[in-house]
């Protein structure tokens, strides 16, 4: 078990650098405009990189996000992990809205998440992590528990949730977890547009009237 990203070989220290200096290179970039207007050139220019070894660690542009969103997955899993046994299905929402909402490494978070949805699917993101990147990123996690986090999805967390709310009652509805789960996304988004539009108002307690 490997304690630190410097216990590794060379050759895999070198290729979390270049992955997590592409990743900052873009998170840099959308602090000055959308994501849809950077290009890759720019990318590499930021990073100091050529565009072959852009594209030796990310198929698209569009992959960053992916490798992204794998990463900020196992974090919201790991935060979960700490939650108190107590905690209700609203609080539950709250907190994650907030995480969403608070994520700043990956400027506006939310809308990439939801082209993402709309246009891959979070069971298709290829990206997964290599060892070295769960030692670079994560405390705690075991080795034989690299492959379920690489599978895992927001979705699979939300799934979990509703389980959970529907076996304490705190949910009236009797649909199957996956489902309440793509409500509980919807949820999540909605109160996040609707938010955009007119931020003096608690949507997501309006949009947790659902659940009743």
């Amino acid at each position: 078990m490997y304690e630190s990203l410097e216990s590794f070989p060379l050759r895999k220290i070198n290729f979390v650098k270049t992955r997590t200096t592409i990743l900052k290179a873009v998170s840099h970039l959308l602090k000055e405009k959308d994501f849809s207007s950077i290009t890759v050139d720019e990318i590499c220019s930021r990073a100091q990189i050529s565009r072959g070894t852009f594209f030796n660690y990310f198929s698209t542009k569009d992959h960053v996000f992916h490798y992204f969103l794998r990463i900020f997955t196992i974090r919201i899993a790991l935060r979960m992990k700490q939650w108190p046994e107590d905690l209700s299905f609203e609080e539950k929402i709250r907190e994650i809205y907030k995480w969403f909402n608070e994520e700043t490494q990956y400027s506006r978070f939310v809308d990439s998440y939801i082209s993402f949805l709309l246009g891959v699917g979070e069971e298709n993101n290829e990206m997964k992590l290599i060892d070295a990147e769960f030692v670079y990123f994560f405390n705690g996690i075991e080795e034989e528990e690299y492959a379920y986090y690489n599978n895992l999805t927001l979705h699979n967390l939300f799934e979990k949730i509703c389980k959970t709310a529907q076996g304490n009652n705190e949910v009236a509805l009797k649909d199957d977890a996956k489902e309440l789960a793509n409500l509980f996304t919807g949820v999540l988004i909605a109160s996040y547009v609707t938010d955009q539009m007119n931020g003096s108002i608690d949507h997501l307690a309006v949009f947790d009237k659902i659940w009743k």
